[in-house]
């Protein structure tokens, strides 16, 4: 139970007064105004201040070691007497509910109970104590802790034997409770003169050749299909239909079959080497394909594994030009031409309007990092630069690549992401910062319906991903953090000055938005490393992914 209460100590999470930015700029945290407290002042030498807080049942000494920057170290102190004070205090709580054979309830003498309890309840008391006085402490001097203080007991070098020895001690009541918070404390920011603000906000209008292009992309998407000759083979772009047993080892394995599947060559909706073998392929032909299973496939039993696929190609298919008119129209659900012109008018206008403001909000982010000058919590800053970079070396193994193929001076491109790392924490402590002055915050029903969004993300599993949520008020922060973040945006776009620039759509794109990113600012730096290049993500082979349905074959 004593390594328990260890781990415990060493992991304390100040909820009430620790604020974290796991994901960037966009992880917005609410976080109360902590206020000032009554220090007791007591004596003090010239570099280390010493002060007597009084907590309802005990005082505890408290000593500045450190305040460098934003850098503190807090020696505090309990006296032996206040500890006890605090164990006599669980023990009464425990006699009121406890039943000892050989006494009456609620009247087991505090000396037995002490006696026997003791050692499991004393890990609990001196985990509360800490609690309480660290959490009174940072409130007393107030300060905002911008990481997870740290708790120390041991003074000397750092060992878990000796931490562990003093902290017995404590438990036996043979000294004092004596412990070192180490943490750092959020800078004080500055908001700037928003009149002094400008940015550009570049407008772009429909075109006839963006609905054009868009209808052609339309039907690209909804493809007619007629059969071919049972001489034809089959050629990428082609549909097959066919029926396939997987196996390993020789054994059948589940989610492995299926009949009658509709398949798209070249559409990399099969794992990897599957439908390459089917090139060339004949109607009514049987064949074995042996593929691999990819080492990070998400069905973790078939993940790396050889298997055999027996297959039979039942019907082969080529794409027909798809004339756009009227009928094309009524297949996709409109009454006319006309119809579905207007509906991607509309929403092309919609598309043109959000990238024209993702592109106001990244002007506005690199305005404001020019803007901004404050100290960063270097523990907060190398917490999202390890997150940046996590990320960006898994999406090159998930590619296929090696990392030092990508990555030529590992250095350089390190350095490059710190001051990305740097920014966003930057641009997040203001954005937390103006939400707190402005009382910015989100109804429940925004949260709600973003929170609805993301869940439909995984069919089938909606209740459990809004339970998982719900239950963890990190997760849910992630939730509730972008949509502050836009609030937060729009007000500061209110306040500056906004110059409007008509723009051609590809003057409006002005780099590849087909590329998925989870903020605005994830994109930022001007000189982006070696981009990775992504293999098709792979699916459940009996899983043919696409992104429209194909229009049913015409014979």
């Amino acid at each position: 139970m004593l390594l328990v209460f260890l781990k415990k100590c060493f992991k304390l999470i100040f909820n009430i007064l620790y604020i974290k930015d796991p994901a960037g700029v966009a992880e917005l945290v609410d976080a109360p105004d902590l206020g000032s407290g009554s220090l007791w002042s007591g004596g003090s030498i010239p570099f280390a201040r010493t002060n007597l807080i009084h907590i309802s049942e005990y005082i505890m000494n408290v000593t500045e070691v450190l305040a460098k920057d934003l850098n503190r170290e807090i020696k505090v102190v309990v006296p032996k007497n206040d500890i006890e004070d605090k164990l006599i205090s669980k023990l009464e709580d425990l006699k009121k509910t406890i039943q000892l054979k050989g006494f009456r309830p609620g009247k087991v003498p505090i000396t037995h109970l002490k006696r026997v309890f003791s050692d499991r309840v004393m890990p609990e008391v001196v985990e509360d104590i800490i609690k309480e006085t660290s959490q009174k402490v940072i409130i007393d001097r107030n300060e905002k802790a911008a990481i997870q203080p740290k708790i120390t007991f041991y003074e000397g070098k750092p060992s878990e034997e000796k931490e562990k020895e003093e902290i017995d001690k404590v438990i036996k009541l043979e000294k004092e409770l004596s412990y070192k918070m180490t943490y750092e404390i959020m800078p004080e920011i500055t908001l700037p003169k928003y009149e002094s603000i400008s940015v550009v906000k570049k407008i772009a209008e429909v075109t006839t050749e963006d609905i054009d292009e868009s209808l052609l992309k339309i039907s690209e998407e909804n493809k007619s299909f007629t059969e071919k000759n049972d001489k034809e083979k089959a050629e990428v772009g082609d549909q097959v239909t066919i029926d396939f047993i997987g196996k390993i080892d020789g054994e059948v394995f589940e989610g492995g079959s299926a009949n009658d599947a509709p398949l798209i060559l070249g559409s990399g909706s099969f794992i990897p080497g599957f439908e390459d073998q089917l090139e060339g392929a004949s109607k009514d032909k049987d064949l074995d394909i042996k593929v691999k299973f990819p080492d990070d496939y998400q069905v973790e039993q078939l993940a790396g594994k050889d298997a055999i696929f027996e297959t039979k190609v039942k019907k082969i298919e080529k794409p027909t030009k798809t004339k756009i008119d009227n009928e094309f129209a009524k297949r996709l659900g409109f009454d006319d031409l006309k119809k579905l012109k207007d509906q991607i008018n509309e929403q092309l206008e919609k598309d043109y309007e959000s990238i024209s403001r993702s592109n106001t909000k990244r002007n506005l982010l690199d305005k404001l990092d020019t803007l901004l000058k404050y100290n960063l919590p270097p523990t907060m800053v190398k917490d999202e630069f390890d997150n940046i970079w996590a990320n960006y070396t898994k999406e090159i193994t998930d590619s296929g690549q090696k990392i030092e193929d990508v990555i030529k001076d590992e250095k350089k491109t390190q350095k490059e992401y710190h001051g990305i790392a740097e920014r966003r924490v930057r641009i997040g402590l203001f954005f937390n910062k103006v939400a707190e002055d402005e009382s910015i915050n989100v109804s429940d029903d925004e949260v709600n319906k973003s929170l609805f969004e993301q869940a439909r993300k995984y069919p089938g599993q909606e209740s459990e991903i809004i339970k998982l949520y719900q239950n963890n008020p990190n997760a849910m922060m992630q939730i509730k953090s972008p949509l502050i973040e836009e609030k937060v945006v729009d007000h500061i776009l209110k306040l500056i000055k906004i110059k409007e620039e008509k723009v051609t759509r590809v003057q409006l794109l002005g780099h590849d938005h087909d590329h998925d990113h989870d903020h605005d600012h994830d994109n930022e730096r001007k000189s982006k490393p070696k981009k990775v290049v992504k293999k098709s993500k792979t699916n459940d082979i009996k899983k043919s992914v696409k992104k429209t349905k194909p229009v049913k074959s015409k014979k």
